[in-house]
């Protein structure tokens, strides 16, 4: 079975969960006998073909006023342009078609299609291909991708994100099987009208395969050890997360793990100046997960899934987390969890305190099998794969005996 996996980007090239798990998929289907190979952008201005861990990875140059993954600042002007031209952006058909047609896969498989724009359902369409979508953000339904603005979630989708996103809920009309990272993110969409007859499965992340960190006895280290874990931004809930340590008692620290915009993390740090409170920038999991006891994920956005919180669970980790969006699936099998409304700073911090005053509990709570194991997605997948081209051959054979 070829499958052909698309995603906006791919590692190293690397901005949250989304490029880390499609990277674990694609390798474990590798290593599960499935001939998966990756489609994906670049900045630069011509295609690149390598191999990256066993996988064949294509990356194809973004046919758009700007790369938008480098932090830079443009006008409101050039903004509107470039999603303007991701609407129904043609330019990107002709490198999209050539790929398909180097690696002639049995299947697409599309995740993020920022930057695709529509390519990827035309090109699908043009090889009468099946097409298989997961869903691992709001980008489907939102020009943001975040459901969220102006620091707080939307209620419901504006005029202009209706009119950017029709292309894509037209399209996903003929997508094969829809995937869901968390059954409110599959439920949101459809209650928006796309995949209205497509049929769908709830597959979350694989937690990463790091080397579980021991956890250490209260009297290496007595006091209650929090960490976050994510990008540095208002949806996250970080500034709730912040202010909730203000009015929290006891020995504890807090290891804040991951990158943001410069001004933007510079001034939390000179507001929240706390000794207790440790940046540590981008971080890898083998480093982060030895200085942390409780994961706490206060996002106030309504987070997809959740991959920070799968894998504190594999870890051994109690959670702290919002009650909203993927969260709460992905917190499943955690030893300790509290789920709190999203943007409760007191609520955060009855939690967090209750934690301080109970560490024997919180740090050697006993954890049950991860929801989520690499080998487990890669099954789901792979029984959705059968399904499809399934039937699709019995779909080809009615057609042919009609004739």
């Amino acid at each position: 079975m070829r499958v052909l996996i698309v995603n906006t980007l791919y590692p190293p090239a690397q901005v949250g969960g989304a490029e880390r798990s499609v990277a674990q998929l694609a390798q474990g289907l590798r290593r599960a006998g499935v001939e998966a190979s990756v489609l994906t952008l670049t900045p630069g201005r011509g295609a690149v073909n390598e191999r990256i861990d066993g996988v064949p990875v294509l990356r194809l140059p973004l046919r758009n006023l700007y790369w938008p993954y480098d932090d830079a600042r443009r006008s409101a002007v050039r903004r509107a342009v470039w999603h303007g031209l991701e609407v129904a952006n043609p330019l990107m058909d002709q490198a999209v078609d050539r790929a398909v047609a180097r690696v002639r896969p049995d299947l697409i498989h599309l995740h993020l299609t920022t930057g695709f724009s529509l390519s990827v359902y035309r090109a699908a369409a043009r090889w009468d291909l099946p097409l298989v979508q997961t869903l691992r953000d709001w980008s489907m339904l939102c020009a943001r991708a975040s459901l969220f603005r102006r620091g707080r979630r939307c209620e419901r989708r504006c005029r202009s994100c209706v009119l950017v996103t029709a292309g894509k809920r037209a399209r996903s009309q003929g997508v094969d099987h829809v995937i869901g990272l968390s059954g409110p993110v599959l439920e949101t969409h459809r209650a928006a009208g796309y995949f209205r007859r497509t049929p769908g499965s709830v597959i979350g992340n694989a937690a990463g395969a790091a080397a579980i960190a021991p956890r250490p006895s209260l009297a290496e280290a007595p006091m209650m050890r929090f960490g976050f874990l994510g990008r540095v931004e208002p949806e996250k809930g970080i500034e709730v997360l912040l202010a909730a340590t203000r009015r929290l008692d006891g020995d504890w620290t807090l290891n804040i793990g991951g990158r943001g915009e410069a001004d933007y993390v510079q001034a939390l740090r000179r507001a929240y100046d706390d000794p207790r409170i440790v940046w540590l920038g981008q971080v890898e999991a083998e480093a982060f997960w030895p200085r942390v006891d409780v994961l706490v994920a206060p996002a106030v956005w309504a987070e997809p899934f959740g991959r920070s919180v799968v894998e504190a669970a594999q870890q051994g980790r109690c959670v702290i987390a919002s009650r909203i969006g993927g969260l709460p699936e992905a917190a499943q099998g955690a030893g300790m969890s509290a789920l709190l409304e999203p943007g409760d700073a007191g609520a955060l911090t009855a939690a967090m305190q209750a934690a301080v005053d109970q560490r024997e509990r919180w740090r050697f709570a006993a954890v049950s099998a991860p929801a989520w194991t690499e080998a487990s997605i890669v099954e789901a997948h792979r029984a959705v794969y059968r399904q499809v081209l399934s039937r699709r051959s019995s779909m080809i054979s009615a057609e042919q005996d009609q004739a």
